[in-house]
């Protein structure tokens, strides 16, 4: 059973791979480029991450993911994709929203600079659902990541 675990996360590690491109100009352009070219980075879990403007990235988790997935889903592309430090923050610039660049599932927003967005942080000491503006750390984010891949029955 312990090797059958062991293939199985081997398996999901090495599906970590990038299949978009660079992308510039404005978000509209962006999100059709990404929903034809796929996604630009993927969790071994499955979550996929698009870049929707410069400034941008939406997290699409697995499905019945909790909302720790796309806080992992965002911190391991801004340290992978985007080489934000271990201490960058990282901030929600949407709810969840329906997705244009995954067909219409769910996703949330976020961004590395919530001024040039016009986000304003927001702290919160306890986080109950998602809110726009709260913000975390990368490291702290990556936290929040499954050491296990989840299990569907």
């Amino acid at each position: 059973m312990k090797k059958l675990w062991v293939l199985a996360f081997s398996v999901l590690a090495a599906c970590q791979v990038a299949t978009g491109a660079q992308y510039s100009g404005s978000s509209g352009a962006g999100v059709a480029a990404t929903a034809r070219t796929g996604a630009v980075f993927s969790t071994p879990y499955g979550t996929r991450v698009y870049q929707v403007d410069p400034n941008i990235f939406e997290v699409v988790p697995y499905a019945l993911a909790q909302t720790d997935e796309y806080w992992c889903g965002a911190a391991k592309y801004a340290r992978r994709r985007l080489g934000a430090g271990w201490q960058d923050q990282i901030y929600m610039a949407s709810q969840r929203v329906r997705s244009a660049a995954a067909g219409g599932r769910t996703a949330v927003q976020f961004t590395l600079n919530p001024e040039a967005v016009g986000i304003t942080p927001v702290d919160l000491e306890i986080r109950i659902g998602q809110t726009v503006g709260d913000h975390m750390s990368v490291n702290l984010a990556d936290t929040k990541c499954q050491p296990y891949p989840p299990i569907f029955f």
